[in-house]
């Protein structure tokens, strides 16, 4: 199964770096369950945009790390990414993700849990194998423990009606901000470039989090053909993201009667009358901006430009 968009095709050097990053995830997938195998490998095949391995990638090329343990770096960080999706597919109960059935939907909840931390056992082995340093190990290991409080932050506000944009935008940066930072910085890292790795960690922060209000930004103006997902799963399972937010600060009163209804079509159909869906936007292009004013102060390289190229294209995509 080969479900590849077209993204990269403007770049074809990190294309086929980036298809060497699947090969490389695939050899580590060696679950003796042939039917677990396969629908790991269908969830890799799918893809998505590869975006934290494509920043990885882009921002070791201002190093002078071999090319194949970036590679290692990069594969290691969509393992990671691929780990936490399944287990996002458990808990969000969902049965479609990037357009393929979920390993909990096609199987059970239970071997989707055992297949995901199969993942994040996979990435350790991985980087082990490259013998990376044991202080990239820990980081690691401290980035997966800034995700799940993200996640936890966001567990916590489920269903309450109380929380503001500033608890949404902590909770985004534990949650996806982290792996877009880990991703940016992994490389500097390793070669002790610290002041590369104090810029490209900024910069990595305030990619991850105006991508994930643009995600949020796309559930309420996009559609389940169009997005490749079911629309407002969020909503009902009390996750209260950037437009129903500002829709709250718009008219709290009808927002949240919508909501203690179940009305959610009703709801959907205010966000996109109202200004939440503008504001939000609004809020995503204030965080690319952020990033691509860091990103103008990178060392002279044509990796700067598409940094800032694919950066900016983030905030206008319509998937």
């Amino acid at each position: 199964m080969d479900l590849k968009n077209n993204y990269w095709n403007d770049y074809p050097f990190i294309e086929r770096q980036l298809d060497q990053v699947t090969d490389l995830m695939k050899k580590q997938i060696k679950v003796k369950n042939k039917d677990i195998r396969s629908a790991i490998f269908d969830l890799i095949d799918a893809g998505g945009k590869r975006l934290r391995p494509a920043y990885l990638l882009l921002f070791a090329g201002f190093t002078k790390m071999e090319l194949d343990n970036q590679l290692a770096l990069a594969a290691s960080i969509e393992l990671l990414h691929t780990a936490t999706l399944i287990h996002d597919d458990v808990i969000d109960q969902a049965d479609v993700r990037r357009g393929v059935t979920t390993l909990s939907a096609k199987y059970n909840p239970e071997i989707a849990v055992y297949a995901g931390d199969y993942l994040f056992v996979a990435v350790f082995k991985l980087l082990a194998t490259h013998t990376f340093e044991t202080d990239h190990l820990v980081r690691h290991i401290d980035s997966m423990d800034r995700l799940l409080g993200g996640e936890l932050g966001q567990l916590k506000n489920h269903f309450d009606l109380t929380q503001t944009i500033d608890d949404y935008l902590v909770n985004i940066s534990g949650k996806t901000g982290e792996l877009f930072t880990l991703s940016a910085c992994a490389a500097p890292l390793v070669e002790k470039d610290n002041r590369l790795a104090s810029l490209a960690n900024k910069i990595g922060m305030n990619i991850g989090i105006a991508f994930q209000i643009m995600d949020d930004y796309l559930d309420y103006a996009s559609d389940a053909s169009t997005l490749g997902k079911p629309v407002l799963e969020d909503i009902k399972q009390g996750i209260y993201s950037a437009p129903v937010l500002f829709a709250l600060a718009e008219n709290r009163a009808h927002v949240e009667m919508l909501i203690k209804n179940q009305a959610y079509e009703e709801l959907y159909a205010y966000i996109q009358t109202s200004s939440a869906l503008e504001k939000t936007k609004a809020l995503a292009r204030n965080y690319t901006n952020l990033a691509l004013d860091l990103i103008k102060k990178l060392p002279n390289h044509e990796n700067k430009l598409i940094i800032a190229k694919i950066t900016t294209k983030l905030l206008e995509r319509a998937l």
